[in-house]
């Protein structure tokens, strides 16, 4: 990464949904803005001492990773009721993951939009990916002023469809690239949108409650910057890539 002006509005690519990519896509600069929740929770993750996240390919075993790992966390989806499916330890929930223990532990974690979108451009040749939501706006957004190449943003959608919290992610994310910036109404009426767009928070899981009120509206909160290397999440954020334990990885 190089640049280090603010981008142009043209220089930013916006791609609606994971299914809108195409199959082979160019090399660039590519970051991929799932907020609830595929995003937030990785940030978390990184943010609680996490060594990495692993993401595994489309249609591999998820939870393989633990068996040549025994040491480390695995988690997916989760039930309608805010837990776990049995065979994860945690679920794609920023929340849920306060209750492990963190500190220098790698991590797997799938999800059926954000997860896999990551998962379809860790093949892709010579593509950097970046991971953006609302809590790490600004730190994303100042990393693509570094960016050599095109630079584009993936909404992650919802089983193909629009998703319009992470398309206000992704509008976050270029306010900051191309140096304007967020000034606290427009932080505000950003917060207000997100916590309305899964109708009235009292009908949700308590967990899904805190999802929101406590990680997906706290805007630029975080200065994390997960970008993939190799299969692997880990956080890039100062120029500095932390030195880190390098758990074996199956696909």
């Amino acid at each position: 990464m190089s640049r280090s002006t603010p981008l142009a509005p043209s220089d930013l690519q916006v791609y609606p949904t994971r299914e809108s990519l195409p199959q082979n896509p160019s090399a660039g600069t590519y970051v991929v803005v799932d907020v609830m929740y595929f995003s937030t929770t990785v940030v978390e993750l990184l943010a609680g001492g996490a060594s990495c996240v692993h993401v595994p390919l489309v249609g591999s075993d998820p939870t393989a990773f633990k068996r040549v790992n025994p040491e480390a966390h695995v988690g997916g989806e989760g039930t309608g009721d805010g837990r776990p499916l049995a065979r994860y330890d945690f679920f794609n929930s920023p929340s849920d993951i306060r209750r492990l223990d963190l500190a220098d532990t790698p991590v797997s974690m799938t999800s059926d939009n954000g997860g896999r979108t990551v998962a379809d451009l860790r093949t892709a040749d010579d593509c950097s990916v970046l991971v953006g939501s609302t809590t790490n706006a600004a730190a994303v957004g100042s990393a693509l002023r570094r960016a050599d190449g095109p630079v584009s943003l993936v909404c992650a959608g919802s089983d193909g469809a629009h998703a319009p919290e992470d398309h206000l992610g992704a509008r976050l994310i270029a306010h900051h690239a191309t140096g304007h910036g967020v000034d606290t109404e427009t932080r505000e009426a950003f917060r207000d949108r997100l916590t309305e767009l899964r109708g009235p928070l009292a009908r949700l899981p308590r967990t899904r409650q805190r999802d929101i009120l406590e990680h997906v509206a706290a805007i630029d909160s975080r200065s994390i910057v997960p970008e993939l290397d190799g299969d692997r999440l880990v956080d890039t954020s100062d120029h500095i890539r932390r030195v880190r334990h390098s758990p074996a990885v199956p696909s």
